[in-house]
């Protein structure tokens, strides 16, 4: 029996030591000195702490339930083998934790708060990767299967048993379902192949791929895998063609006002990468997280989504102590960000770490302490940029397309960006100009890659650009080859008041250098639907990779539909055969083959990290999208009387922030 060490980006060393010991974690001990993804999976690793042999205690809620005969007492709402996590301090039950959210998409507010509950997870210091739903598991030496052992006797919240059913039917019913899904997610392919997922008895999954899937376990840890427990069967089947009569389900869409079946599955249950507010929808749909939907997202002109403890949530504390400590959560949804900034100065929000945490707003928020009875934590950014412009490389128009593909062009627009104006204006001075990079200190770093093009130089700009387009127009605004006037629109979202800020002071650089463009500030929502549909001109996004860009390649090549500069490569990439996808150009393809024909089968880290460099020199000698800066320190605020929170945070998509930290066993004093 080995221990599995070293997953995740842990190139970061220099952050481990800015995120500490105050943060609450499981009872498996983490590695030593961790330094990055493993080549190659453990063979085993151990369960997970055997619970106290003293009798199980519950929040009051639950134990007056049980007097009532609404629920079964603790002990057999439990699994076997609850896992035990260690908080900093025991804590105490009840209270309601007061968020906000947008309106329009903002399921991520939910997920990074309540709803990481994957196979297997990162350890609060993003170092290992321990067991969280699965007790255990196993792999042979050529990485190439996994055996993964659920816990017997766990539940979801409504009392159903978690099976090796409700991982198949992720698989087979949605991820491998045309209708549901284009294509399975990439980190389960491997030898070009989709896994073999197989049902061994009730507990127990095996994953069994074509070649070596050296990242499988990483990946199951990670974000990219939050679909795959996302869909309990029992409750999913009813809204699925396969297990409902046609005639039925047809009557369903209908009453529902749905356009098809698959549109009312993703409403009611989940999108295929377990994304939307599908999960968060229905009050009372069973999930394994520690709080259940009371009243659903997603409702035209709610104003409050909230959620009710999971009485049958399988962690429990040192002292067998059931969590959560919280009873309830509470998020408003607010029309704008203005107006939760209003909120949090005013007291009304218990811990926040989205949205209107900007650099601009801290001062603000700094001269409200006392009175919204609140302090700051430290957010140590993951990311590789604070704002990345994606051109669009597979626009639906040729003319444009040519001229985004066209390397020259997308570097004077990156010399025409006075970055030091931006990062003194939007991010107070805290940044350095950047493109989207792994960060210094990662062993994927590449200088060329991060530094290139970020001087502010308007002669080198209209030189780079005098290649692709020379001719102007009366105005002095640039003409395309056919002679019409270019003109493109970059959308960004509205809740990013950042990159809206910013991508009004891009379009000003911009045009000064020839090149009409405005900005377009939008609803995420939509703003994604059209990324997806390839309906867009360019927008802009954060940028991940920073650390662990290994499990998110989105900005260096086309990985996945978040590779917003070209969502049809990446759709190809991802093995779709139809009118949403394009073949890349031969460079491309080369980081592609790249990635899942060496970094994916390495047998070795050392191996991993040479084909990494390979990919991000050639993700610098291609340029795909543009940056602006190394990622600001962030931040966030949470009440006095809230405890277990940590001082310092690491941020990431990845690790998605704060979940692995375990707001479980946050409490109010």
């Amino acid at each position: 029996m080995t221990r599995s060490h070293g997953y995740s980006l842990m190139c970061i060393v220099v952050v481990l030591s800015l995120v500490l010991a105050a943060c609450g974690q499981a009872t498996t001990p983490a590695p030593a000195q961790p330094t990055q993804a493993p080549a190659v999976a453990p063979t085993k690793a151990p369960a997970a702490t055997t619970a106290p042999v003293s009798k199980y205690k519950e929040s009051p809620t639950l134990t007056e339930q049980v007097k009532a005969g609404k629920l079964p007492a603790v002990d057999q709402r439990l699994p076997a083998n609850p896992l035990v996590v260690k908080g900093s301090k025991v804590g105490k039950y009840g209270g309601n934790w007061r968020m906000g959210m947008t309106a329009g998409t903002d399921d991520v507010s939910f997920y990074r708060i309540l709803a990481y509950e994957p196979l297997v997870r990162w350890n609060v210091e993003w170092t290992d990767i321990v067991p969280n739903v699965a007790e255990k598991w196993e792999a042979n030496q050529a990485a190439t299967e996994f055996t993964i052992y659920l816990r017997k006797g766990l539940k979801w919240s409504d009392g159903t048993p978690v099976t090796a059913d409700d991982v198949l039917f992720w698989w087979e019913d949605v991820a491998m379902n045309k209708e549901l899904s284009q294509n399975p997610p990439s980190w389960m392919l491997a030898g070009g192949k989709p896994a073999t997922v197989t049902k061994v008895d009730d507990t127990t999954v095996k994953f069994s791929f074509a070649g070596p899937n050296g990242l499988f376990l990483s990946n199951l840890a990670s974000a990219n895998a939050r679909p795959v427990l996302n869909f309990p069967k029992n409750f999913a089947k009813q809204y699925h063609a396969k297990y409902v009569d046609k005639a039925k389900l047809d009557e369903m869409v209908k009453a529902g006002g749905y356009q098809s079946w698959t549109q009312m599955f993703i409403a009611k249950v989940s999108q295929a990468d377990g994304g939307g507010y599908g999960q968060f929808s229905v009050a009372g749909r069973p999930t394994l997280n520690a709080w259940v939907v009371e009243q659903p997202a997603g409702a035209a002109g709610a104003t409050q989504v909230t959620f009710v403890r999971n009485p049958y949530y399988f962690k429990v504390d040192a002292e067998g102590q059931q969590y959560p400590y919280i009873d309830r959560l509470t998020y408003t949804v607010f029309a704008d960000v203005p107006a939760m900034l209003l909120k949090a100065t005013n007291g009304e929000i218990d811990f926040q770490m989205r949205h209107f945490n900007t650099l601009p707003n801290k001062a603000v928020l700094f001269d409200n302490q006392t009175k919204g009875d609140y302090h700051f934590f430290d957010l140590v950014n993951a990311g590789s940029n604070s704002i990345v412009v994606h051109l669009n490389l597979t626009h639906k128009d040729k003319a444009i397309r040519e001229i985004f593909q066209n390397k020259d062009f997308r570097i004077g627009l990156s010399y025409a960006i006075n970055r030091k104006e931006i990062i003194d204006t939007v991010y107070v001075g805290q940044a350095t100009p950047a493109q989207p990079a792994p960060l210094e200190g990662s062993p994927y770093y590449n200088k060329q890659l991060a530094t290139q093009y970020t001087e502010y130089d308007v002669k080198k700009a209209n030189e780079a650009l005098d290649k692709v387009l020379p001719k102007k127009d009366a105005s002095g605004m640039r003409l395309r080859s056919d002679g019409k006037p270019l003109t493109f629109v970059i959308e960004v979202s509205n809740a990013s008041t950042d990159q809206v800020d910013a991508v009004n002071m891009i379009v000003k650089y911009w045009k000064a250098v020839g090149v009409n463009v405005e900005g377009k500030s939008e609803d995420r929502t939509l703003m994604y639907t059209r990324k997806n549909a390839n309906d867009l001109d360019a927008m802009t996004w954060g940028g991940e990779g920073g650390f662990g860009a290994v499990f998110d390649m989105r900005n260096f090549f086309p990985f996945t539909n978040e590779s917003a500069y070209a969502v049809a490569w990446a759709n190809w990439y991802g093995g779709v055969r139809d009118a949403t996808a394009e073949e890349p150009p031969a460079d491309v393809k080369k980081m592609m083959d790249a990635y899942d024909n060496k970094v994916k089968t390495a047998p070795t880290v050392d191996g991993q990290n040479k084909a990494m460099a390979e990919i991000m020199q050639m993700a610098a000698d291609y340029f795909p999208a543009i940056g602006i800066s190394t990622p600001a320190p962030g931040y966030g605020i949470v009440k006095n009387s809230m405890d277990n929170v940590p001082s310092k945070l690491l941020n990431s998509w990845q690790y998605p922030t704060p979940a692995p930290v375990n707001t479980f066993t946050f409490f109010f004093k």
